[in-house]
């Protein structure tokens, strides 16, 4: 939601401190409709709001001193707010140099006072910028959560903040739009701040070029601890089997939970596979999504990452996601599940299968994976972790539920029993 001059009600519900009131969005980057005296009303009434979790902020572009002079009376304002959660700031090049950089040393406060702030989404512009931002945060008593950077510039405020106060760090860093150069400057970055805190890494970047990502990855590899989560994302056919090139040697250095968003191919797909193998435990979590609906190299990766998969299923993630489903992909799946002992350790699979058809036919196989009624030693075979699958149908769900038990022995038996005996009495 803007405010503007004439959202008369909005700004009520502000000053009233309004409990179902909890974001707001102040875009002031055409300021001609925003005065001096709105300007100070509001920023009162976000100053003591105790209800406001989200603020999003655009610099004015504006030239004009006194729209100029409202704004800044604006952030002195903010810089009382001591309950926002979440602040979003975007920079504009159009913006006055000086403002941009009288902004940032405004917010200052709001950065080192406000003790609930968890997590920050910034797009700077220029070095004095990054300097002022990074000072506030690395002099934070308590560390944040995430930060989401927009651009390339924005890459700077953590070689800054890292300087300072590499404690300051924030456990979870976010990309968007930060292209070539922004790649670069990050794998830069964490080549240099190995033992970096940073425990979440999202690159949601599709112009990153494969050098750049590759870049990343080997510095990623080379961390003396992994990270917990990637998600990582990318057009080039390349990428994946860069990306696996670069764990290759240190498999263990992949995070526990992955992310792989875009092109996979053929190759790719063996690659990735040939590194979960090599790895002392498996991934807690893999999730695979297309780039482009119906994409022929996507399924031929995950085809040949389930068949690598399938011939060491004890390496297999716990939870598997796949955010599209193919035909092609059921036969190398139900070999892998099938090959699931009760020792083994895959959980869960999520298939996003549209297809009414489809599903179904990949609900019954499932259910034969969980309880194969042929013979009692198939029964006895059967998958008996697997307890997670999307859309599971009542029969399937209650072989899931069963398999909830952390108890196998009694599992397998129910199942035999259920199967094979208990219509005979």
């Amino acid at each position: 939601m803007s405010i503007r001059s004439q959202d008369e009600d909005l700004l009520r519900r502000i000053e009233a401190n309004d409990p179902n009131f909890d974001a707001v969005s102040i875009d002031t980057r055409d300021i001609a409709e925003v005065s001096y005296e709105l300007f100070d009303r509001v920023g009162h009434a976000l100053a003591y709001n105790t209800n406001i979790q989200e603020l999003a902020l655009n610099i004015p572009k504006s030239k004009d001193r006194a729209d100029l002079v409202g704004w800044l009376r604006f952030l002195e304002l903010i810089g009382r707010n001591r309950s926002i959660t979440y602040f979003h700031y975007i920079s504009a090049s159009a913006a006055v140099k000086s403002l941009r950089v009288d902004s940032a040393r405004l917010l200052l406060q709001f950065f080192e006072r406000n003790g609930a702030l968890e997590s920050i989404s910034l797009k700077i512009i220029d070095p004095d910028e990054a300097e002022a931002f990074a000072s506030a945060l690395a002099n934070r008593e308590t560390t944040l959560g995430r930060i989401v950077i927009h651009d390339a510039n924005s890459i700077e405020l953590l070689r800054l903040i890292f300087e300072k106060n590499p404690a300051a760090i924030p456990k979870q860093v976010r990309t968007r739009h930060i292209g070539n150069e922004g790649g670069e400057a990050l794998a830069r970055f964490l080549e240099s701040a190995n033992n970096v805190g940073i425990r979440k890494l999202n690159i949601f970047d599709i112009e990153i070029g494969p050098r750049g990502l590759l870049r990343i990855a080997r510095a990623l590899a080379r961390r003396d601890s992994p990270l917990d989560s990637l998600r990582i994302s990318s057009s080039s056919d390349s990428f994946l089997v860069n990306f696996a090139v670069a764990f290759r040697e240190n498999p263990d250095s992949l995070p526990n939970k992955l992310n792989l968003w875009g092109h996979i191919c053929e190759a790719g797909g063996r690659a990735l596979g040939t590194v979960l193998v090599r790895r002392g435990t498996p991934l807690e979590y893999l999730f695979l999504h297309a780039q482009n609906e119906g994409d022929h190299s996507w399924v031929l990766g995950v085809v040949a990452l389930l068949q690598v998969l399938g011939d060491n299923p004890s390496k297999s993630p716990k939870i598997l996601i796949l955010e599209e489903f193919h035909n092609d992909f059921m036969e190398p799946m139900e070999r892998l599940l099938q090959n699931q002992m009760c020792s083994q350790e895959v959980l869960g699979v999520l298939c996003n299968i549209q297809d009414t058809e489809d599903r179904s036919n990949f609900q019954r196989r499932m259910t034969s994976v969980c309880c194969n009624e042929t013979s009692i030693s198939t029964t006895y075979e059967s998958n008996h972790r697997l307890i997670h699958i999307h859309n599971a149908c009542p029969q399937l769900d209650h072989y899931l539920t069963m398999n909830g038990n952390p108890d196998k022995k009694k599992v397998t038996c129910i199942k035999v029993y259920d199967t094979h005996f208990a219509r005979n009495f």
